[in-house]
Order: C-alpha cells, then sequence, then structure tokens
C-alpha cells in the first residue's frame, strides 16, 4: 500500500467512527448516567473490539457473510438483545442513583463498562460489513500479515481517538451541567432509543 492508501483507509475509518448509530447511544448514554470515567472506559473498549472486527475483516470475514448466513444472523439478533439489555441498565442506573451516592455508584459501575464496550462492537455486525466492503479496496495479493494488522490498528485507534474525544466534549463544563441538570431525563432518552433500535431490528428479523 502506497501512502495515499493509507491517508484514504484512515480518513474512511474516521468517517465510519463519526456516523451516529447504537454505538454513540451506548457510550454517550454512560456519559450521561454515569460520567466521563464511564464513557471513556466503554470508548476503549469499542476500539479494541472494532480493532478485532477489523483484523478478522481482513483475514476473510466476508466469507462468513457470504457462506454462512444463519450464523451472521444469530450475531445480529445476538446483538439486538443485547442493545435491549443496555437500554434496561441504563434505564436502571439512572433511578439506582437516586438511591445511593454517587461516588460508590460510580466505583460500581465503571468496573465493566469496558467489557460493555467491547461487545457493543462485537455483537454488531454491520461493523463487519462495513470493514468487509472498506478492506476489499484496499487489500491485494502478497500483502504481509502485518500490514493487515496495522490496517485493523488504525480502524480500531481511530474509532477509540473518536470516541474518546465525543466524550470529552460531552464532559465539558457546559455540557456537563445540562447533563447533570436533566441527567434522568436525558439517559432515559439514550435508554429508549436504544430499546426502540433494538425493537426495530427485531421487526427487520421477522419481516425477512
Amino acid at each position: 500500500m502506497i501512502l495515499q492508501d493509507w491517508f484514504y483507509l484512515g480518513a474512511i475509518c474516521f468517517l465510519g467512527a463519526c456516523s451516529p448509530g447504537p454505538s454513540l447511544l451506548v457510550v454517550l448514554g454512560f456519559v450521561s448516567s454515569e460520567g466521563k470515567k464511564a464513557g471513556i472506559s466503554a470508548s476503549i473498549g469499542h476500539g479494541v473490539g472494532v480493532f478485532l472486527y477489523a483484523l478478522i475483516s481482513t483475514l476473510g470475514l466476508g466469507i462468513l457473510i457470504a457462506h454462512y448466513q444463519m450464523i451472521f444472523t444469530i450475531i445480529q439478533i445476538i446483538g439486538a438483545l443485547f442493545l435491549l439489555w443496555i437500554a434496561f441498565k441504563i434505564a436502571k442506573n439512572n433511578f439506582y442513583s437516586d438511591i445511593q451516592s454517587n461516588a460508590s455508584i460510580k466505583k460500581h459501575r465503571t468496573d465493566n463498562r469496558f467489557m460493555e464496550g467491547f461487545l457493543v462492537a462485537i455483537l454488531n455486525p454491520k461493523i463487519g460489513i462495513f470493514f468487509t466492503s472498506l478492506f476489499s479496496q484496499f487489500l491485494a495479493p502478497g500483502q504481509t500479515t502485518i500490514v493487515h494488522f496495522f490496517m485493523a490498528l488504525i480502524a480500531g485507534s481511530i474509532d477509540m481517538l473518536v470516541y474518546c474525544a465525543l466524550v470529552l466534549l460531552a464532559s465539558t463544563r457546559s455540557a456537563s451541567g445540562l447533563l447533570e441538570k436533566y441527567r434522568k431525563e436525558i439517559s432515559l432518552i439514550f435508554a429508549l432509543l436504544l430499546a426502540l433500535l433494538a425493537l426495530s431490528l427485531f421487526f427487520h428479523f421477522l419481516s425477512n
């Protein structure tokens, strides 16, 4: 790959990371209900998940999509269920915070946000489709595993940095003031949007 190809790859990964979707809703939902630390943890986990998906894509995820459609559909269903579970947890923690102190809640909550951000990425087959389509434009016979590794590393790093930047932006004084003032309402909106997204995926499965 020439330098121009690496630039194009990074630009497309950046645009993909900036596009709104369930992952962004999950991360911002954690920021709204639990604070910056939870959002950063989820962002790092999501970046690691994207890296693994990108690496798998370079090694033949397209074969799975093309020849094992049932497995692909099962992953989609699990992903939709996981989104419903995340929506439930955001809503539950929103009410739970009215009972316990913020300090004890945040210590308890942020322990698993890395894994939840990771699973949001792994259980989203659309990410796999995106990278399979993207890397098909850059893969060529004779490329080494090292090249594929760095392609995936660029994708995961850009995703993590973009999400961390969005978390920091949402945690600025003006934004955090709004989040704190309308924390319950914003958290419930994120939870509702995630639930509606998951239900729409179920209806899509049924219609097909």
